[in-house]
C-alpha cells in the first residue's frame, strides 16, 4: 500500500519540488498552502505522514498541532523551517514532532526523514516529549548550529549518555542545560559532579536526573574509575531512577584513549550520543545576533537601551574570537559598562581590542618573541636561497612582518582603509599600494 504524505508549505516552488521528489520516491502526495486545509485533511483521516513548514501566511503550524494530535495521535509529523533557532527545534519536541528539518535543506534530507517516518508507522516510533525551558535558548540561525539544535531536541528526553564536544567558550554548559531542561528529566536534579568516591551518595543525590561533568578529559585516573563504576552500577537501577551522564570536553577523547590518558572503556560508555558545537568563526553571521542580544542583556540591568552601529557589528563579525561566544559576551559587557553613549561605535571596539593586546603583553612575552624572531632570522640568513624570489633577504624579512601587520589592521577595522592607515601611522595611498603589492586586496 502506498504511503500518503500530506504536504503543507506556502512557498509554491518548495511545494512543487517536494511533491515531485516524494512522488518519484514512491509516495502519494497531497499538498496545500495553508494549515487550515491540512487540519481538515488530518481530521478526515487522510494521510499517513504530515510534512509541514512552520510559518504559513503568518500563522505557525504549532498552533494547529494540538488539534491534529487529538485527531491523529499516531501520525508522524515532520517539520521544516527557515526560522532555524533552538526555540523552533525544541518546540518540535514539545509538540511531539517526529523530526525537524531546517531550511535550507537538501532534498535527500527530507526524503530520508519521510522514509524514517514511513518505517516507523508500524510499530509506531516513541517520540521525544519536550517541555518549555525557563532558560534563554541558544542564539543563532547559522547552518553550522542546526545539527546542534536537532541533536538537543533528539536527545533531550532520551536515556543515552550525551558527550558534548566544543572549544573553550562555545557554550557546552548551555547545551548541557538545554538537554536536561528540554526533556522529561527537567524536574529532577542537574548535578555538576567530579567527586565519585561515594558511589551510593552520588546515585541518591541525582535521583533519576542528570550528572553533568565539565571537561571530562581532566578527570584523574581514579576519578575515571569512579565514574565508570557509577555508569555500571546505574544499569541495575530502574529506568525511572536511573541517572544520565552528560559530559563535555574540548579535547579529543579518542586520542587521549589511544595514548592511555583516558580509559577507552569509559569513553565507549560516555560517547553514545554526541553533540559537536562549532566555533564562532564557523557560525556565519551569528555574531551580529549574539552581540545585539548581549548588549540588550547588559542594558536591562542598567536601565538603558543602546545599539551598535553597523560598522561596529561588521568589526565584531570579522574579529577572530579565540574565546568564541564567551569572549564576545565579555567584550560586549565591558563595552556596556565603559561607555554610556547611545551608540556603541567601531572606534570604541578598536580601543578595547588595543587595550586587550596591551594588557596581555608582558616582559616575558616580549623575551619569547625576541627569541622566535632571532631564530627565524638565523634560518633566513643561513638557508639556501636558490630558486627563491628576487627579493633581497632584507625585503623578505620585512614582508614577514608587514603582511600580517597590515592584515590585522584591516581585520580589526572591518576593512576600513582610512582607519587602518591611521592605526598604522601611514598615508592611505601608502596603505593602498602595500595592499596591492602584498596581494591583500
Amino acid at each position: 500500500m502506498s504511503v500518503q504524505v500530506l504536504l503543507a508549505d506556502d512557498d509554491d516552488t518548495i511545494r512543487l519540488v517536494l511533491s515531485k521528489t516524494l512522488s518519484r520516491a514512491g509516495y502519494t502526495v497531497r499538498a496545500t498552502d495553508n494549515p487550515d486545509t491540512l487540519l481538515k485533511w488530518a481530521q478526515a483521516g487522510e494521510g499517513d505522514i504530515i510534512l509541514s513548514d512552520v510559518l504559513m501566511n503568518s500563522t505557525e503550524i504549532f498552533n494547529y498541532l494540538p488539534e491534529i494530535r487529538r485527531a491523529r495521535p499516531s501520525v508522524p509529523i515532520i517539520i521544516i523551517s527557515a526560522n532555524n533557532t533552538v526555540s523552533t527545534a525544541l518546540k518540535t519536541g514539545e509538540h511531539d514532532v517526529f523530526e525537524y528539518v531546517p531550511k535550507p535543506f537538501d532534498l535527500e534530507d527530507v526524503t530520508n526523514a519521510v522514509g524514517r517516518a514511513a518505517s516507523s508507522i508500524t510499530p509506531q516510533r516513541t517520540r521525544v516529549s519536550k517541555a518549555k525551558t525557563d532558560r534563554s535558548p541558544m542564539i543563532g540561525r547559522s547552518a553550522a548550529m542546526q545539527p546542534v539544535y536537532r541533536a538537543v531536541a533528539r536527545y533531550a528526553s532520551g536515556n543515552l549518555p550525551v558527550l558534548i564536544y566544543g572549544d573553550v567558550g562555545t557554550g557546552k554548559d548551555l547545551v548541557a542545560r538545554l538537554v536536561h531542561e528540554g526533556g522529561s528529566r527537567k524536574k529532577r536534579p542537574f548535578i555538576r559532579e567530579t567527586n565519585f568516591e561515594n558511589l551510593s551518595l552520588v546515585l541518591q543525590k541525582v535521583n533519576g536526573g542528570d550528572i553533568y561533568i565539565d571537561e571530562v578529559s581532566s578527570l584523574s585516573p581514579q576519578q575515571q574509575d569512579y565514574l565508570l563504576q557509577v555508569m555500571i552500577e546505574s544499569e541495575n537501577i530502574p529506568s525511572a531512577q536511573r541517572p544520565r551522564i552528560i559530559s563535555a570536553t574540548r579535547k579529543d577523547l579518542r586520542k587521549l584513549a589511544q595514548t592511555e590518558h583516558f580509559r577507552d572503556d569509559l569513553l565507549f560508555r560516555l560517547n553514545v550520543a554526541e553533540i559537536r558545537i562549532p566555533p564562532l568563526a564557523d557560525r556565519d553571521r551569528d555574531t551580529y545576533e549574539l552581540a545585539e542580544s548581549f548588549l540588550r542583556n547588559a542594558d536591562s540591568t542598567q536601565g538603558q537601551t543602546r545599539r551598535f552601529t553597523s560598522e561596529a557589528l561588521d568589526m565584531l563579525h570579522r574579529h577572530m574570537w579565540r574565546g568564541n561566544v564567551r569572549e564576545l559576551e565579555n567584550l560586549v559587557r565591558r563595552l556596556a559598562v565603559l561607555y554610556s553613549d547611545d551608540l556603541i561605535t567601531a572606534d570604541m571596539i578598536v580601543q578595547e581590542f588595543s587595550n586587550e593586546v596591551t594588557s596581555k603583553a608582558s616582559s616575558e612575552d616580549n623575551d619569547k618573541m625576541t627569541v622566535l624572531i632571532r631564530e627565524a632570522v638565523q634560518h633566513l640568513l643561513h638557508s639556501n636561497r636558490q630558486g627563491r624570489s628576487d627579493e633581497t633577504i632584507y625585503q623578505e624579512a620585512l614582508t614577514w612582518i608587514e603582511a600580517p601587520l597590515i592584515e590585522e589592521s584591516m581585520r580589526i577595522t572591518a576593512g576600513n582603509r582610512a582607519r587602518a592607515a591611521e592605526i598604522l601611522g601611514i598615508h592611505r595611498n601608502t596603505l593602498r599600494t602595500k595592499l596591492k603589492a602584498l596581494n591583500l586586496e
